[in-house]
């Protein structure tokens, strides 16, 4: 992968890290309406999630795939990846849509799902210096019953879950 930000769609060949197909929807709307990006951080912390030092959010809705919420990367099935080709100046970037900050259950949801991803993903590379891209397509992507993404999503909901319980 030579750029992170390269947006293609998924196909054989190509395969996202990215928020889709979340069951717990629809999510409900923030109280008191949306959040920033520092503020969904913080929800996302309080909420059992471990943002590693190296992956950072930004709101890029042009960037994020219609039907995802969130985009993390890019993979070619053939050839293999790095982790180090996951980084973009230094740091593995997140890419989120704007409406994810209309809910703290939105907010909860993607950023778990994907730090989910990324921390099983970073797993496997501290045991392979490579692992072939078609490898990967299959651990994220949609669809693929058990794999890395539908993990991520199991994990997702139990936050939410329990973001709804202790709202009540």
């Amino acid at each position: 992968m030579d750029n992170v930000d390269d947006m293609q769609p998924q196909t054989a060949e190509v395969g996202r890290g990215a928020a889709q197909s979340p069951r717990t929807l629809p999510w409900n709307p923030a109280h008191g309406g949306p959040r920033t990006l520092d503020e969904a951080i913080q929800i996302a912390r309080r909420n059992s999630i471990t943002i590693s030092e190296d992956v950072f959010f930004i709101v890029a809705d042009d960037l994020v795939p219609p039907d995802a919420y969130a985009l993390w990367c890019v993979v070619q099935a053939h050839g293999s990846m790095r982790w180090e080709n996951f980084y973009a100046r230094g740091r593995i970037p997140v890419k989120i849509r704007q409406a994810v900050l209309e809910s703290d259950e939105a907010i909860v949801a993607v950023f778990a799902h994907e730090t989910y991803e990324i921390e099983g993903l970073r797993k496997l590379f501290e045991h392979r210096e490579a692992i072939p891209g078609a490898e990967i397509i299959r651990l994220i992507r949609t669809g693929i019953r058990g794999n890395l993404h539908d993990q991520a999503w199991d994990y997702a909901d139990l936050l939410v879950a329990a973001l709804r319980e202790e709202a009540r």
